[in-house]
């Protein structure tokens, strides 16, 4: 004996939610895979890499398991199967605790990950961009991204061991007023004939106007804080969508032992 009334009704926004879940899973895989590889969130990986990929770790956890929730939600409330419901509940309570899990931990360390991200960048510029070539490379992308240069400014690059390679100290700056330094190509906003003269500076001279005179440290930290932002308002919006799924699974099953019975 099917669901009739009411409880059809709540069967067909069953299936709708485990829709909406399907999606929500297939961007929250999707997000996670974006953390592995873009240069703006594999920079911080550099000092902590295990806390970085815990959080993906995570998120991609969190996801697949949303996935599979809404095949299961889907399927159990089409074929009106006690036992699917029951697993699909089970199922779903795991993500909502794991939602609540990630939240919590995403602020919590909050507070670690800006200080993370300013020792990082620091240490990049000063003694890792030009020996390393992955960091280079990550490096040159967001600076080319975010239109900065250096940790606080261009003016970074002059005791940076990019320009001192030799040296055994990351702190050593250049002596001289007169110097002169090196500021990669990716710092430059002209053409390649204009960088080629703006890449070169003098220690206590101004930089050319084809330098972006910006950081990239309160950079990368307002794009954190905003993603962070945007990632915490959907797991409260999933998680409310979540729980209301869960309170129509449990009238659905109700409902569906209540026929059951009747039927015997």
């Amino acid at each position: 004996m099917a669901l009739t009334g009411c409880y059809a009704f709540m069967k067909h926004v069953v299936t709708l939610l485990n829709i909406l879940y399907l999606s929500c899973g297939l961007l929250l895989m999707l997000l996670a895979v974006w953390m592995w590889v873009d240069p703006t969130f594999s920079l911080s990986m550099v000092q902590d890499e295990a806390s970085y990929y815990t959080g993906v770790y995570l998120i991609l956890f969190v996801g697949t398991l949303l996935l599979i929730v809404g095949f299961l939600g889907c399927a159990a409330a089409i074929s009106e199967s006690q036992c699917s419901l029951v697993l699909y509940f089970c199922l779903l309570l795991a993500v909502l605790v794991a939602q609540i899990s990630a939240a919590v931990w995403m602020y919590a360390n909050n507070d670690k990950l800006v200080e993370l991200v300013r020792y990082t960048v620091k240490t990049t510029v000063q003694s890792e961009y030009g020996s390393i070539e992955g960091r280079t490379e990550t490096f040159d992308a967001i600076q080319s991204g975010f239109e900065c240069c250096g940790a606080s400014g261009p003016s970074d690059w002059a005791g940076s061991k990019y320009n001192n390679p030799q040296t055994e100290s990351l702190a050593l700056a250049i002596s001289s007023p007169e110097q002169s330094y090196k500021i990669p190509a990716s710092c430059c906003k002209g053409d390649p004939k204009q960088c080629s003269d703006a890449q070169t500076a003098v220690a206590s001279g101004p930089i050319s106007e084809f330098i972006y005179s910006e950081g990239c440290t309160e950079k990368l930290l307002y794009t954190s804080r905003k993603s962070m932002i945007i990632f915490l308002v959907l797991l409260v919006a999933i998680g409310s969508v979540e729980f209301f799924g869960l309170v129509l699974a449990l009238i659905l099953c109700c409902a569906i032992r209540a026929v059951n019975t009747y039927k015997n």
